[in-house]
């Protein structure tokens, strides 16, 4: 060990090649690595989204949900499935078996399992949108457009600026808020229907056969080949009111625009959304599994600088949810305490040694995180907040090698070795303790590489990180360290020994007293540490990702039941004054919708659109800047929103910045019988609103809108040649409207709706003389069916599952 410890004590070109190639090859890797918020990693965790539009949630469970549930038994190693089934919407939810490695597999199989289902109802116009959460691909910044300007003009901006935001290299996917598709409208005035007696179908039939483009083949002659093309779509979107419905020999041509006004406008706004209180048009950028978070918010805001050039006076560019912001503050953070730790071990260094030792000692720490920078890629690890997380907690344990190699060696100087031998014998007298103190520290972090779970992926990367420092450290300080420490000169010279010398003799006389009273010391120690652990178990609280220090949090509002969008709008503007009075050192921006509850899986609430719904989004500014904490200001702001009326929830979701756990109590009450489910939940709810510090309690059973029921006398039906499939077709129609053809207009495609007038839609009264054609072709009033009745629907009905293969 001595021989190849003087090989490396005595080639100093060695030992600087060495550390100079570390340093190097950390900068080049620092420079290209990649850099996110979480390690990349599938949490294990599949959300499949189905829409239905204008069914009740039992139509939803009966028709969408139920279906995948039984097609999800068919695929292996899934641990649980959740549903929840509302009004115009199913989200299953999957959680795979977290003890098989290869999810990708069970993801294919469910995808199979999914697209099997081929008997969905024909109102499922959308394949299901079946989403695997994972950390690699997420939302790294939003950005609208907002100005004082017509709507029009200001979606043609947006439109350009999508385009250029989706050609960005790096880019996965740009969803919209605000922006609403061309659509042209065919209300139809029932009273016409009436007058003319042409049912509903009649119409959508007609305009079906009219906008059509057609390939007929070629014709061919000696001389050339020629397409034969049936063209005959509308070139202007009006065009659709100058479609026959009905005409007949020596009778008037009865047109669309007799029955009808046609609209050229844009699709019923499901979301409103808005930043800073501002209405916008605004895009979610989602980066791809590779790209650097930081590259990419600096490339889109470069792209935002470079398109106010084209945008008119008034519009203005705005930036919310900035991920980049929380990547750079890790960076700043680990930055700062390697700066301030580094200037620290150099000072108290020395103080007790030379200042060559103080240098070389103070230089591992720089060496050993950039040497880690270099190693973490070919273990699949980049920097994240996790990473430098654990750098932060190895900077102060990286240099203890370095102090009792360079101590040890400064020892052997002072009684009089020449550098040479004070390295070599030194070090060899140290190198055991070296090496078990490096390896103890191994031990104390090896368990967290075996935690399984969700949360066992997620920190994985801090054993990792603190494993490649730690054995960087030792291999810096045992090959190069030694060699720094002699310099190039190698002469026999007793040095001064240091001042801390004439400390010795007075720790030695406290060293002996205590040797000596070594069982009382013992007793002591033993007292202290049960003490100190009884405290810590009843009085410290243990967060592995402390909400205190978030730097965002949602604020989850519900107004009453009914109530409209419009209304629910304005009732959120009084949360949003509220939240635009926090001072600017704390609130960064934020963001409003209103019309449904989207931070899902990781919010801990259940998603889905209704017009009472709304959150706001809350982006804080880093914890450093501020002096107050983020449950600091969640509870100033929860005091402040409490008095306002005519909200039936006002809740705080703290993004704490860990894996999506979701909340840190969840209580699932599984029962077929609907009255006994509530009842105990009911009383669940009043018994936990007694519990001190039990807050923000958010249920999935919350009643919906009121609901009109048709109840059909089946004898009635059949007298008048009528089905149930009959009315539930054109009612669904003529509230809901049918798109019965779309033509592309430049980039985009128009759909064409056809249904009743919205003053009709918005009188329910009206439905009771609804006219609906029997087989016969004569139209038969609703209400001779059977008189209608009202009642409250529950808006969500959550069935629970588990898979226990």
């Amino acid at each position: 060990m001595k021989k190849l410890i003087r090989y490396f004590a005595s080639n100093h070109l060695l030992a600087y090649l060495i550390t100079l190639m570390t340093i190097i090859a950390g900068l080049f890797s620092y420079m290209e690595i990649r850099r996110d918020v979480f390690p990349n990693l599938s949490y294990g965790i599949a959300v499949i989204t189905t829409r239905f539009p204008g069914a009740s949630p039992e139509d939803v469970e009966l028709n969408v949900t139920n279906k995948i549930e039984d097609e999800l038994k068919t695929v292996s190693n899934i641990d649980k499935v959740f549903s929840v089934s509302m009004e115009n919407i199913s989200v299953v939810t999957i959680v795979m078996d977290p003890n098989i490695s290869d999810q990708d597999d069970i993801m294919n199989d469910v995808r199979e399992a999914v697209g099997r289902i081929s008997d969905f109802p024909t109102e499922v116009t959308e394949s299901p949108h079946i989403m695997e959460v994972e950390t690699g691909e997420f939302a790294i910044l939003e950005i609208g457009l907002a100005g004082d300007i017509p709507y029009p003009e200001l979606r043609k901006y947006a439109k350009q600026f999508e385009k250029k935001l989706e050609a960005l290299s790096g880019v996965a996917d740009v969803r919209s808020f605000g922006y609403l598709a061309r659509e042209i409208e065919v209300q139809v005035d029932p009273a016409e229907l009436e007058k003319y007696q042409i049912p509903l179908r009649e119409i959508i039939a007609a305009i079906k056969q009219r906008n059509i483009r057609a390939t007929g083949g070629s014709f061919e002659s000696y001389t050339s080949e020629k397409n034969l093309m049936t063209l005959a779509q509308f070139k202007n979107p009006m065009e659709v009111g100058e479609v026959i419905v009905r005409s007949s020999f020596d009778g008037p041509l009865i047109k669309v625009k007799d029955l009808s006004i046609i609209k050229d406008d844009y699709e019923d706004e499901r979301i409103l959304s808005r930043m800073n209180g501002i209405p916008a048009i605004s895009y979610q950028v989602t980066k791809k599994e590779n790209a650097d978070v930081i590259r990419m918010v600096k490339a889109i805001k470069k792209l935002a600088n470079a398109e106010k050039e084209f945008l008119p006076e008034g519009v203005q560019i705005l930036f919310s949810s900035d991920f980049s912001r929380i990547v750079e503050n890790r960076f700043d953070v680990v930055l700062t305490n390697g700066f301030i730790g580094l200037v620290l071990v150099l000072l108290m260094l020395a103080i007790f040694l030379n200042l060559r030792s103080a240098f070389w000692v103070a230089m591992g720490i720089p060496i050993t995180l950039l040497g880690s920078i270099f190693l973490m890629p070919m273990f699949g690890v980049y920097l994240d907040s996790i990473s430098m997380a654990a750098m932060i907690i190895i900077i102060g344990i990286i240099v203890d090698d370095g102090i009792i190699i360079a101590e040890n060696i400064q020892r052997h100087r002072e009684n009089g070795a020449t550098p040479l031998d004070a390295a070599v014998n030194g070090l060899h007298e140290v190198f055991t303790p070296v090496v078990t103190t490096i390896l103890t520290t191994f031990l104390a972090f090896a368990p967290m590489f075996f935690m399984s779970g969700i949360m066992g992926s997620f920190i994985f990367v801090i054993p990792l990180v603190i494993t490649l420092a730690l054995f960087i450290s030792l291999f810096e300080a045992t090959i190069a360290l030694p060699a720094h420490l002699i310099g190039g000169k190698v002469k026999k010279k007793k040095i001064k020994q240091s001042w801390f010398k004439t400390l010795e003799k007075p720790f030695n006389k406290i060293l002996r007293v205590t040797l000596n009273l070594r069982y009382l010391f013992l007793l002591v120690t033993v007292a202290y540490f049960v003490g100190t652990m009884y405290y810590a178990y009843n009085h410290v609280k243990f967060e592995l990702f402390p909400a205190s220090m978030a730097e965002k949090f949602f604020i989850l509002m519900e107004t009453p039941t009914g109530s409209s969008l419009e209304a629910t709008s304005e009732k959120v503007k009084e949360v949003e004054k509220i939240v635009q009075q926090l001072p600017r050192e704390e609130l960064a921006s934020f963001v409003t919708r209103i019309g449904n509850q989207e931070p899902y899986p990781a919010g801990g609430f259940p998603p889905g659109e209704n017009e009472n719904w709304a959150f706001i989004s809350l982006d804080l500014t880093p914890y450093t800047d501020r002096d107050r904490m983020a449950d600091d200001i969640v509870e100033s702001l929860r005091e402040q929103t409490n008095k306002i009326e005519g909200f039936d929830v006002i809740n705080y979701s703290i993004e704490s910045g860990g894996p999506p756990i979701g909340k840190p109590i969840t209580l699932r009450i599984v029962s077929s019988d609907d009255e006994l489910r509530t009842k105990l939940v009911d009383s669940i709810e009043v018994y936990m609103g007694t519990i001190q510090d039990v807050k923000d309690i958010v249920r999935n059973d919350r009643l919906g809108k009121e609901q009109v029921n048709i109840n059909i006398d089946y004898n009635k039906l059949a007298r008048l040649g009528l089905t149930v499939a009959d009315i539930a077709q054109n009612v669904r129609i003529a509230y809901d409207g049918e798109v019965v053809t779309s033509v592309r207009y430049g980039d985009e495609d128009v759909e064409f709706r056809v249904l009743f007038l919205e003053e009709v839609r918005q009188n329910p009264d009206m439905l009771y003389d609804f006219l609906i054609p029997n087989n016969r072709g004569r139209l038969i009033p609703l209400k001779e069916v059977q008189p209608l009745k009202q009642h409250r629907d529950h808006q969500t009905s959550s069935i629970m599952m588990k898979n226990e293969r």
